[in-house]
This record gives structure tokens, sequence and C-alpha cells, in this order.
């Protein structure tokens, strides 16, 4: 589900290694530049607002200028697109181009573990707030991709191209910019990785959303409307989220996904039994990531070592821990379900009986009837969630009757990641006309 890996150079097919090689040499200098032409990152602490609010504190993490977020269009976006099916100019023009700075700050918050008996946890998240902004800013909240580098977190911007681009297409343009650290994500909760699991998702977006809340009240920052936003994994989050806001009765503006599933069960089995010509790579370790999270929090028990073959289960564990770079499981592991998964686990994905499909069934995160408006950007080009798959929500949105619902082809052309851009162009007008 899933954001492409693309910080490391295995992953950009079709480029040699040493133009790759000066590719990251170039994107290294630019966040050096960004070091030099940024305020200096403080330790600010925003004090607790009371009992109610799981705020703990917020930390300045950085700042970037103006000049900063305009190289996030001009260059960051060449590195992001660098192996796609699609190219950096082809959207480039359909970028924004930078207003003002952004103020980064990681805020530390208290949140709690549903599948877990609701056992506590210190979660974190990124907030990202314009310079000068103005009273009644919307908030969005972005819920971000999947990430096989710690780096790639959303409290460490400078490594999550992805949200580099929400800060220069939202906050870049006056909107506060807000996104949760999954349960796990970060090695200081000593966690594991929460991938997928709903409850924990839905838990770790909400909880951060309150947080941030207080935050910007502390700061005397009034804020408007609230929208949501996620790709890939970060559409199964916002759906996950967007149940959860409307459950607790949050007014939610307007809503967003890019290649975003919403049934893990469907998705697992298109996979498994209808892959495309074109399936990337990491969906292999996409669906051991499932099974892994499964197993940690409490939906199944043990059934990775009845599922993956024994010979590939120590890499695929180590990835989904953070252990090993992606490269590894790319060197050691096969790409085709078959070589991977046992016999057992390809004949539980037959039907629904099995523990493992049952818990699946369990985290789908689109039957019920959204009151919020909704648009879901697909593609049947997507190497890794295609559209039958991704357009699931909104099309049991539009079986019920709900007709504030938009489902968006992002071109024959378009992959995973240039899914996201076109969601990213598409929504900020939309958004814009709901404020």
């Amino acid at each position: 589900m899933m954001s492409i890996p693309y910080l490391r150079p295995r992953f950009f097919t079709g480029y040699s290694l040493s133009s790759l090689c000066l590719m990251l040499s170039r994107l290294q200098m630019l966040l050096f530049i960004t070091a030099l032409i940024s305020a200096s990152c403080s330790s600010d602490v925003t004090s607790t607002g009371g009992d109610a609010s799981p705020l703990m504190r917020v930390d300045s993490i950085g700042y970037y200028s103006t000049a900063r977020v305009q190289a996030i269009k001009d260059s960051v976006l060449d590195i992001f697109m660098g192996s796609s099916t699609m190219k950096a100019p082809e959207f480039r023009d359909q970028f924004l181009n930078a207003k003002s700075g952004v103020k980064l700050y990681k805020v530390t918050y208290s949140s709690v573990i549903p599948e877990k008996n609701n056992a506590p946890v210190t979660a974190t998240g990124l907030m990202a707030i314009p310079d000068n902004v103005q009273p009644g800013a919307p908030i969005v909240s972005y819920q971000h991709g999947t990430v096989f580098y710690r780096e790639w977190r959303a409290t460490n911007p400078n490594g999550a191209l992805e949200v580099q681009m929400m800060i220069s297409q939202f906050a870049a343009q006056g909107y506060i910019v807000i996104c949760a650290d999954y349960f796990g994500v970060p090695q200081e909760d000593g966690l594991p990785n929460s991938y997928c699991v709903p409850g924990s998702t839905a838990q770790a977006c909400y909880d951060m959303y309150l947080a941030s809340k207080q935050a910007l009240k502390n700061m005397n920052i009034t804020t408007g409307k609230l929208f949501v936003n996620g790709w890939s994994q970060g559409g199964y989050s916002t759906y996950a989220f967007l149940r959860k806001l409307e459950g607790e009765n949050v007014p939610v503006a307007g809503a967003a996904t890019a290649s975003g599933p919403s049934d893990p069960m469907q998705y697992v089995r298109q996979l498994v039994y209808n892959p495309t010509p074109f399936a990337a790579e990491w969906v292999i370790p996409v669906v051991s990531n499932f099974i892994l999270a499964y197993d940690n929090y409490n939906l199944t028990n043990g059934y990775f070592e009845q599922a993956v073959k024994p010979e590939y289960q120590t890499v695929l564990r180590d990835l989904y821990a953070f252990k090993v770079p992606y490269e590894e499981f790319v060197a050691k592991v096969p790409h085709t379900f078959d070589s991977v998964y046992t016999q057992k686990f390809l004949d539980d994905t037959r039907d629904t009986t099995s523990t493992f499909m049952k818990a699946l069934g369990n985290a789908q995160v689109y039957r019920w009837r959204m009151t919020t408006p909704l648009r879901s950007f697909i593609s049947n080009r997507d190497e890794g969630i295609v559209a039958p798959i991704s357009r699931r929500a909104a099309d049991y949105q539009l079986s019920q009757g709900n007709t504030n619902v938009e489902i968006i082809d992002a071109g024959a052309n378009a992959d995973h990641r240039s899914v996201y851009l076109k969601s990213l162009i598409n929504i900020k007008p939309w958004f814009d006309s709901l404020r």
C-alpha cells in the first residue's frame, strides 16, 4: 500500500547507479543549503492544555524558508519522480509556488492502543505552520504512506519526500498541516509497526489532531475547518481516521485519498490471485507487514510462521522492524507470492474461514455512510494498488446513495507516485472552495 521507496539507488529502475548517486548527492547538497538558509532549530516546549488534552509537549524541529519550500517544487520533485512512469516536468507547472516559509514542530502526545486493551503509549507527529498564519487557518491532516526506513517518518520531514509535497502544496499556502507518526514507526515509542491495524491507526491520528488543536490554542492560533488526506497506506489510514472523526461528531469539510485501499482482504487477494504484469516488488513485504502487525497487535496469533516459508522469515521480519535496508529484501527474497508464501497461506486466501482472513475482513474501513465529501484518486496503471481496489470505498458510498463522492482517474500512464501528485494538484483548489 504503499509509498514506493524513493531515496535508495536500487529503487530508481531505469537509471544507472552513477546517475542515481549524483541525484542523491544533489539532494544532500540541497539539504545542506537548507540548513544554512533556515532558522536555527530550537527546543521550545509548549505546556499541556489540561487533563482533557493528550498534548505532552511541542518541540521546534526546524524551519523551511520560502526558498527551501520552492526547492521542493524545483528540485525535490525530480528525486521523488525519478523512476516513475511520468516525470517531474509533467507536474511542475501545476504545483504552486511557495508563498510562505513554514515552521516545523514535533508534537508529543499521549494515546492508547485499542487492540491491547487501551494500553497507554507516547506518540509523536509533525505540525507544519505557515509564517504569519491567519486567524481561522484550515487544518489538513495528512496520513502518510508505507515507510521501509524510520528516516521517512513524518517527524523527519527532510527524509519524507511525500510530506514535503504536502508542505509545499498546503502549509506554504496558508494551511496548517499535521501528520501522525503511526505507532511503531518512531523507535522511541518502543512498539512494533502498527501497519494498517485499524484501531491503532485511527487512534494515533485522532489523538494527534486533539493534541495539535491544543498546541495551536496555546500558541494563540485560531483554526478553521478540518480536512483529511492520505496516499497509499495513508489512504487506508484516512478512511480509518475519518470513520472515527465522524463517530466522534467532529466535522470534516472534505476528505481525499490517492491510491487508498479500504478493504485489506480484497487487496491481498488481488495481489495473490490477479497480479498485474507491472506489479511492484514491494507488494511482497506489504503482505508480510500485514501479517506481522496483526500478530503483534493481537488480531492473529503467530500466523507469520505458518504463512511465510522459513528461508524468508528472518529478512521479512527484520524489514518490518526497520532492522535491515530494503535492498536486503530485494537481494534475498523472490518477487512472486508462490515463491515466498506457503501453500497454507495461498489456500487460506481463497475463503474467509482462516483467522488471518477474518482479521483482514474485520480491518475494512469503508462500510459506513459518510457525511464528509470525498474524492478518490485512482489509476489502473498503479503498480501497487490498482483502480478496483483503491475505488472500493467510493463505490460503496455511491451504492448507498451518497452522491457527494467523486472518483477521479489520474490517467492511463499514472503510476503510484503520479496518482499522489495528481491528487495534490486537484484537491488544493477543491479544499479552498470548501473553506
